[in-house]
């Protein structure tokens, strides 16, 4: 029985056994449907451009303008994994009248303030043809301009009327900020 216990010991005393353990990992990657505006990913602070109706003297009747400075040129251009996406004006910072108010108010109201006296305004309109035909509603779809290449291009215009050569204007220099969003 000795002999039998030694045995066991010097079974037990020999060398370790190597074990290997194995298992896995997960590795996930969920990618959504993206656009590129402008050309960039980015998804928000994006310049749209500029919609600048120039320099003109306060008696002015009728002024026009077009979109700017975007992507350069005349438009702001926009690319997504889905055609299922939309752009639309969705509103604008003076939306109220001012006190004052020369030209013509749209629908929806759009107003240009006066940066040094913000009971100044000046109304304009903001449309998707030259022709100044196809009014701008916030939160419709925008018309595509034209398409390249799957990129498509968005353009606006701004219309003043109703000035009526008034000297009653206070000069100065009128602002407003336009919203847009893509939807996708």
């Amino acid at each position: 029985m000795l002999f039998t216990g030694g045995m066991l010991a010097i079974v037990a005393s020999g060398p370790a056994q190597a074990v290997t353990s194995s298992g896995t990992i997960g590795a996930t990657l969920t990618l959504t449907n993206g656009c590129l505006i402008n050309g960039s990913p980015t998804q928000n602070g994006i310049n749209f451009g500029t919609l600048d109706f120039g320099t003109h003297p306060a008696t002015f009747s009728t002024l026009t303008t077009q979109l700017s400075g975007a992507s350069g040129g005349n438009t702001f251009t926009i690319q997504c994994t889905t055609d299922s996406y939309t752009v639309a004006i969705t509103g604008n910072t003076n939306s109220t009248a001012p006190g004052t108010v020369v030209g013509t108010p749209g629908t929806p109201n759009r107003y240009l303030v006066n940066n040094a006296d913000a009971s100044q305004g000046v109304a304009y309109s903001l449309y998707s043809d030259g022709g100044f035909s196809n009014i701008i509603a916030n939160n419709a779809p925008l018309p595509v301009a034209s398409t390249a290449g799957g990129v498509n291009s968005y353009t606006l215009y701004g219309r003043i009327t109703g000035g009526g050569n008034s000297v009653t204007v206070v000069p100065g220099t009128y602002t407003d900020t336009i919203n847009v969003s893509v939807t996708y």
